[in-house]
This record gives C-alpha cells, sequence and structure tokens, in this order.
C-alpha cells in the first residue's frame, strides 16, 4: 500500500508540475513575492510596446537583442532588473520600473559580431529573485 501511494504521489507531481506551465525559462514564483513573469522574450525588436519575433539563435550581424517581459501581481511601484551574461560573465545590469498591476517592459543590449557563444538574460527582483530567464545563443 505505501509502495502504490509513493508511487501514485510521484506521478502526479509529474503531471501536475507540467500543468502548471512553470518551466526552466520562466523560473518559479519567489517565496513571498506577488511578482509573475508572464512573458519573457529575447527578440531582435520591441514595436507599440510588443516584441517583434523571438528566438534562441540570432546571427552576430545582429546588432543588439532585447528582453522584452511582462510583469504580473505588481501592488505598488516596484522596480525589477535584467542581467545580461555572456559566457557566465555579467555584461550589463539594467534596472526597470513597473508601476501597474500588469506591467510590460524590456531592456537592450548591444551584441559586438565578436560575441559569438552563448547568453543568458535573467529579470531579478529587488530581492535578488530570478524570476524569469531566457537562455541564446548568438553564431
Amino acid at each position: 500500500m505505501r509502495r502504490w501511494t509513493k508511487a501514485l504521489a510521484i506521478t502526479l507531481v509529474g503531471v501536475i508540475l507540467p500543468m502548471t506551465g512553470l518551466s526552466q525559462e520562466k523560473g518559479a514564483q519567489p517565496e513571498g513575492s506577488s511578482l509573475r513573469v508572464v512573458r519573457g522574450v529575447v527578440t531582435a525588436g520591441v514595436v507599440n510596446r510588443e516584441p517583434v519575433g523571438d528566438g534562441s539563435v540570432f546571427p552576430p550581424s545582429t546588432g543588439a537583442l532585447y528582453y522584452f517581459t511582462e510583469v504580473d501581481g505588481i501592488s505598488t511601484p516596484t522596480q525589477i532588473t535584467h542581467i545580461w551574461y555572456y559566457q557566465d560573465q555579467k555584461m550589463a545590469e539594467i534596472p526597470l520600473s513597473l508601476e501597474g498591476p500588469r506591467w510590460r517592459t524590456w531592456s537592450s543590449k548591444r551584441i559586438l559580431e565578436n560575441w559569438v557563444g552563448s547568453w543568458k538574460v535573467e529579470a531579478v527582483d529587488q530581492s535578488g529573485n530570478v524570476l524569469a530567464f531566457q537562455t541564446f545563443s548568438v553564431q
């Protein structure tokens, strides 16, 4: 009986967690924080406050990339920070203000043509908790 209960619990976790929409790329909501990234996209442009396409591989000639985030659960004006990493080295830290209950914001990072390889950008709350992240590469 005990083995059956344990097997059922493991199965339920395997079924329910994917249904919550939490993925490696979004990150889990930090305990005690009401902020939630509902959309995070690395893109080559933002037009009319919306990302233009998205991707995980960009050419070196891109020039600049953007990390667009839509955040929900904002009860008072607050701030998040986008942190850009190139091959695990911090390249930029950009603070962004959030002022409404649901807010769209983005940061950009100029990409030099010789900065090929793996990249990551994180959305971090004021306590340093990672709310979401995206990985991509320049090739």
